[in-house]
């Protein structure tokens, strides 16, 4: 098929215009041109990234004026005031460190003070241990010529104490016929005061002579149980003053001989009664040796014990048998 008339026509135009003339005669080769699209193309790449590099450093510009900044202004507030607290904080930690000190200070002190007071107090109390065995020495010595006499009927020694006891005395102990006890002063006790019926009466009689104490209380030891009859009741008129000593005999009793010491030698003594007579239910012979000592005799050897739990422990330790042999 024949191209149309028209086109040959344009075709011929094209090739004889003077521009295109021209441009056939400015001779550049391909690679030339290629070279210069590109760099055109990366001028206007580079114009480009500059515009979007100057539209990126505005809008953060903007971004961190409108956000960053009131946060960054706010966070410096909130440190500073962060600070502040700090050292308000450590303001007050010295102080508590300052009365830490002081406190700790203050409680050696007291520790130092608590350890001499309870030096003081041992060294004290220690003294007072002394003191109270001296006084207890020396209250049991005041008594040492003293006899407790138990178990006489009501007012049967009338007004005069110490006649009816030197008239009386040989009868009941026959060990001091013949022995001239001097008595030099004689007076009742009553446990629980007078009305009170059921304790037994003490007399307690001072002799001028230890001698005669022992020999009273050694012979009313030979002679137990001293009976108390009707005999022993008459006394001399000269030693009566009430028509009470006067009265029917009464029935035979037992008299009680005791030594008299300080309330706390008898206290002592007294709690050592029970271990004497587990002791002696064993056959160990107890004896109670002042001021309060238990000596056991065992196997031909004497122990000797000043409390009951020493006591107690030892016989404790026994063999289990029902008595033992008494050592002779």
């Amino acid at each position: 098929m024949n191209p149309s008339p028209n086109k040959e026509a344009r075709k011929r135009e094209n090739e004889q215009s003077p521009l295109k003339k021209k441009f056939k005669d400015f001779a550049i080769s391909k690679e030339e041109l290629y070279t210069a699209i590109a760099n055109g193309i990366k001028l206007a790449l580079q114009e480009q990234q500059r515009g979007l590099d100057v539209l990126v450093a505005s809008g953060v510009r903007e971004a961190v004026d409108s956000i960053l900044v009131p946060a960054l202004r706010d966070l410096r507030t909130e440190i500073q005031k962060t600070n502040e607290t700090v050292k308000e904080i450590s303001s007050e930690l010295e102080m508590v460190a300052k009365s830490t000190k002081w406190t700790q200070d203050r409680v050696e002190s007291v520790q130092t003070a608590a350890r001499e007071d309870r030096r003081s107090v041992i060294e004290l109390k220690t003294q007072l241990d002394q003191l109270t065995t001296k006084l207890t020495d020396l209250e049991d010595r005041g008594r040492r010529n003293n006899v407790r006499l138990v178990g006489l009927p009501e007012a049967v020694e009338g007004s005069y104490a110490i006649g009816y006891l030197k008239d009386n005395l040989p009868k009941w102990i026959p060990s001091l016929v013949g022995r001239d006890n001097d008595i030099e002063q004689a007076h009742l006790v009553y446990d629980g005061g007078e009305a009170n019926s059921n304790k037994p009466r003490t007399l307690i009689f001072r002799l001028l002579r230890w001698e005669d104490r022992s020999a009273i209380l050694n012979g009313a030891r030979q002679m137990y149980p001293v009976k108390y009859g009707a005999n022993d009741a008459r006394a001399s008129s000269a030693h009566l003053l009430t028509p009470l000593a006067h009265s029917s005999a009464p029935t035979a009793s037992t008299i009680l001989f005791f030594p008299d010491y300080s309330p706390a030698t008898t206290a002592k003594r007294k709690s050592l009664i029970s271990t004497m007579k587990k002791a002696k239910g064993m056959g160990l012979e107890p004896f109670l040796i002042y001021p309060a000592w238990i000596k056991l005799q065992y196997r031909g050897e004497r122990k000797m014990f000043d409390s009951p739990q020493a006591a107690e422990d030892f016989i404790n330790s026994l063999p289990r048998r029902s008595t033992f042999t008494p050592a002779r």
